[in-house]
């Protein structure tokens, strides 16, 4: 750092060496700035302010930009004054609270610890008037063409992007100065007034009103227009331009200083509608003429068309954000090596690449303008006036395009973005958000022609618990920081054997090791990728309805998750349609009281039947990807992921995608319907879907096991009644023998008999799997003769399976003129199964005679 020792000198001193060596002094500068700025950060090197800011102060004023021109070190100069304010803000975080003494009796409200060093208030104003200088756009080169809409023409330059990023930190540090000032989300803030407030706060809320930062339309311009600059044009339009069609240092540099300009109008509208009337004169004087009413009533409430339209701009880019940055986590969270510079590899850039960073920055800003959308009485999404919120025929047309983006937002975050996480649920989990979702929910079943319309209402108290409950399961469930749990090694470490308690099987993996505690404030720079779980997984939003012991969560999860679905907001579609079925699973599982609650189970019956829909499409794709050129199918499907789904029929693979012990799950979800169920349909089609043939062989097969052996094969509900067609439970036919050994295991032992009598699911999908098996030319010979044999062995101890097997050998014949000779072919089957034996040939000749009889009749 010995440049800063030296005495002040000009920047015609720094110039004269020429070009080379200012790019050199600019580079060490740069990083001296950047190794000093680390230290404030974590409470060091604060005194060495005065000793450096004779050097300083020279990077603080805007030059006679001309002479940097000339001598082509534009660029050089930019970056150490940026680097400069950033220090600066840097310095404003670790200032004390300038009311801490009055009205917080010396608390310590958001400095980092006890142990650093503070900044000095003394400091401050000169280095705030050092900022203000550079608020007047016009005077800037390369920003007066942006807001004089001439950036659409130009062509984009480095030293414009410098110039951006410079005006970014300058408004960065009088950020950090007014947050020090009055904190956002002080206690009681709506009640909160400041004694008294610095002169320089009025001025900076002047410099954005008078420099072309907004565009300002309102009624009260006219008349003013001398005051203002020129209506329509500004520098939001002209960065927002840059966002769109700049390339990625272009818009790196215009989403930041678009960020901090939020920022900063949002602090000068909150520290001065916290002034009382006893605020200083200077406050009193900028009231007078257009600005100054502007400034009374708020920057940001009066800047609402470059806000709309910017916001609007960039909802479809976060939208197609995240499905991009979605391929990062192909290789395992994170894609590979995340912590290699630019995860080499990996497909679009590693999490840590430029185009993640900018997806980031977006996503952020987002955040910040929807907040201030949604400060207004109406809400993020509003209803027409005299709608009904609970009886309304067509949804808010705006309601899937903000907040698809915010669910969006959570799939970008990444580590050490835990405050924006929580924006984005404080956004998601508000009562007009819910309120929004349940209305859409009408529309939805009226075109799914559901019989349940959802005409029972929720109170307003109701969409506050809701509300809240909702946003703190999702904070305590995935931003609060993983630990090891003690317990679980002590238990290792025991020298005791004791009995291995089955352990029910977690959602999550990692939660088998890890238990959450309170995420304590950062005390460092480093991003650690261990011991937190963002960026989430697309199916967090699942978590409320699947990894929740509490009703109420569940409640409100299942509400919430079927407005998603209503709304169509993108991430909850992309989420993999075997979650879905799995979190429906785990809800009944855990609470059973859901399907006692009538709201409760008409939500759940409803995501049932348009789970099941989603699943029948699938499933559709999958034949015709069978009988037509594949590559037409993989042009027909919606997202990368559905083309790896329909690739197999095994469409619901729950053990490979949800856990490699997904029986043991099953069987639990089954003990369950057998114990509380009382043959409850909803839970019965929840349980029938293991039997679905898109499910995998193994999980299909410990399902009917776990049936069978629990004696509740006859409470599963009729075929009809099941989620989805019913096609997807009887096509293609069973061709693993041991699902079929099960079949007639369960029928030759009486289990089925109950099941036939009350027409289960059950009993038709053995019947048809059965014969299907016995009756077709492809079936291996000697496991059919087998099969046959224990059949006709039970038909003749149990003379009630006459019926029974009547409708196996005529299972799925057609009554045309090739019907009597069908029979007598499938009579034929089961004569040569028995291989000459007399006893049973004869029990074939009667359930002949008994079909013939049967046809006569």
């Amino acid at each position: 750092m010995w440049q800063w020792y030296l005495p002040a000198y000009t920047l015609k001193d720094w110039i004269k060496p020429g070009k080379e060596q200012c790019k050199l002094s600019s580079a060490m500068m740069v990083e001296q700035l950047r190794f000093w700025r680390t230290c404030i950060s974590y409470g060091f090197c604060i005194s060495h302010f005065t000793d450096f800011f004779p050097v300083l102060c020279l990077w603080l004023s805007p030059p006679v930009f001309q002479n940097l021109s000339e001598h082509n070190v534009l660029t050089e100069f930019s970056s150490i004054a940026r680097e400069s304010f950033l220090v600066l803000g840097a310095l404003a975080q670790r200032l004390p609270l300038l009311h801490s003494v009055e009205q917080f009796g010396k608390q310590d409200m958001g400095v980092p610890g006890s142990y650093g060093e503070m900044w000095s208030w003394s400091h401050v104003v000169p280095m705030v008037n050092s900022a203000l200088s550079w608020l007047h756009l016009n005077d800037i080169p390369y920003l007066c063409s942006l807001i004089n809409g001439q950036s659409e023409n130009t062509t984009h330059t480095p030293e414009q992007s410098c110039l951006v990023l410079l005006i970014s930190s300058v408004l960065g540090m009088l950020n950090s100065t007014l947050e020090r000032i009055s904190p956002e989300g002080t206690p009681d803030s709506r009640s909160y007034c400041l004694p008294w407030i610095p002169d320089f706060v009025p001025k900076i809320g002047l410099g954005i009103i008078t420099n072309g930062f907004f565009s300002f339309s309102c009624t009260e311009v006219v008349g003013h227009e001398e005051q203002l600059p020129s209506r329509g044009v500004s520098l939001v339009q002209g960065l927002c331009h840059l966002r769109c069609w700049g390339d990625v240092d272009a818009s790196l540099s215009s989403i930041s200083c678009l960020q901090r300009l939020v920022q900063l109008s949002c602090s000068v509208d909150r520290v001065i509608q916290r002034a009382t009337t006893n605020s200083s004169e200077h406050l009193k004087e900028s009231k007078a003429g257009l600005a100054g009413k502007i400034l009374q009533e708020g920057i940001s409430s009066l800047w609402h068309n470059d806000l709309l339209n910017f916001l609007t701009s960039l909802l479809p880019l976060i939208s197609s954000q995240w499905p991009v940055l979605k391929n990062i986590e192909m290789f395992g969270r994170g894609g590979l090596a995340p912590g290699v510079g630019f995860g080499w590899g990996t497909c679009g850039g590693g999490f840590w690449s430029l185009k993640c960073l900018l997806a980031q920055l977006d996503s952020q800003l987002v955040l910040e303008l929807i907040k201030i959308v949604s400060a207004v009485p109406e809400g993020l999404v509003t209803l027409s006036k005299g709608a009904n919120s609970d009886n309304v025929t067509n949804p808010f047309a705006n309601a899937s395009e903000r907040i698809s983006p915010v669910l969006g937002v959570s799939l970008i975050a990444g580590p050490g973005q835990i405050s924006t996480l929580e924006r984005a649920f404080d956004i998601l989990f508000q009562p007009s958000v819910l309120k929004c979702l349940k209305s859409s929910m009408h529309c939805l079943a009226s075109q799914m022609k559901l019989p349940k319309t959802f005409e029972w209402d929720i109170t307003e108290d109701e969409y506050q618990h809701f509300s809240s409950v909702l946003n703190s399961h999702f904070r305590s469930r995935w931003l609060a920081i993983k630990k090891k749990n003690p317990d679980k090694h002590a238990r290792n470490n025991s020298a005791i054997n004791k009995p291995k308690v089955p352990e029910t099987l977690e959602t999550i993996q990692e939660e088998m090791e890890l238990t959450e505690v309170v995420n304590p404030p950062c005390s460092t720079l480093v991003l650690e990728w261990a011991h937190q779980r963002l960026p989430l997984p697309a199916h967090w939003i699942l978590s409320s309805i699947c990894c929740s012991d509490d009703a109420d969560v569940s409640r409100a999860g299942l509400i919430f998750l079927l407005g998603l679905e209503a709304v169509s907001a993108a991430p909850s579609l992309d989420v993999p349609l075997v979650w879905k079925m799995h979190a429906l699973s785990a809800s009944v599982r855990t609470n059973m009281d859901l399907l006692q609650e009538d709201r409760s189970k008409d939500v759940f019956e409803a995501l049932q039947e348009l789970y099941g829909k989603h699943l029948d499409i699938l499933c559709q794709k999958y034949y015709r990807s069978r009988s037509v050129n594949n590559d037409e199918v993989v042009r027909s499907v919606a997202t990368v992921e559905e083309v790896k789904v329909i690739s197999t029929h095994e469409i619901l693979r729950f053990k490979e995608k949800i856990h490699e012990s997904y029986t043991t799950f099953v069987e639990s979800v089954v003990d369950q319907f057998a114990a509380v169920s009382y043959g409850d349909v909803i839970f019965g089609r929840q349980v029938a879907i293991y039997l679905h043939r898109s499910v995998e062989t193994t999980v299909r097969l410990a399902a009917w096991n776990a049936l069978s052996t629990a004696y509740v094969l006859e409470l599963l509900p009729p075929l009809d009644k099941c989620i989805g067609d019913v096609k997807g439970y009887l096509e293609p036919l069973e061709d693993d023998e041991g699902i079929l050994e099960a079949y007639a295991k369960s029928w030759t032992s009486g289990i089925l008999d109950k099941a036939a009598r009350r027409d289960s699911m059950s009993f038709t999908l053995a019947k048809h799997h059965l014969s299907g098996f016995v009756f077709r030319r492809s079936a291996s010979v000697k496991v059919r003769n087998k099969m046959v044999k224990s059949l006709l062995r039970c038909y003749s101890q149990k003379q009630h399976h006459e019926a029974m097997l009547q409708s196996l050998v005529l299972q799925g014949v057609p009554r045309d003129s090739q019907y009597g000779s069908e029979v007598g072919r499938r009579i034929e089957i089961l004569k040569d199964a028995c291989e000459m034996n007399s006893s049973l040939l004869a029990e074939v000749q009667r359930l002949k005679t008994s079909i013939e009889g049967a046809i006569i009749s």
